[in-house]
């Protein structure tokens, strides 16, 4: 996750399940500025990185994506 910090922006932790049954698994979610949440977690030994205007939206999208790889 190199480069994904920084000082400026609001840093969150979550665990979000791609499936029901899977393991829970940490998703990194940065505020880059106002309107822009970066979420970054590892998903079946893969980088998933997404971006969303919210912090919520962020995680929505990173599950979606995680899933859909597993597909």
């Amino acid at each position: 996750m190199g480069g994904l910090m920084d000082d400026r922006g609001l840093t969150l932790k979550r665990f979000i399940k791609p499936w029901e049954n899977d393991e829970p698994c940490e998703v990194t979610i940065v505020q880059k500025s106002k309107s822009v949440w970066i979420a970054v977690g590892t998903h079946m030994g893969k980088e998933v990185r997404v971006q969303g205007r919210s912090a919520n939206s962020a995680a929505a999208l990173w599950r979606d994506a995680a899933h859909s790889r597993s597909n």
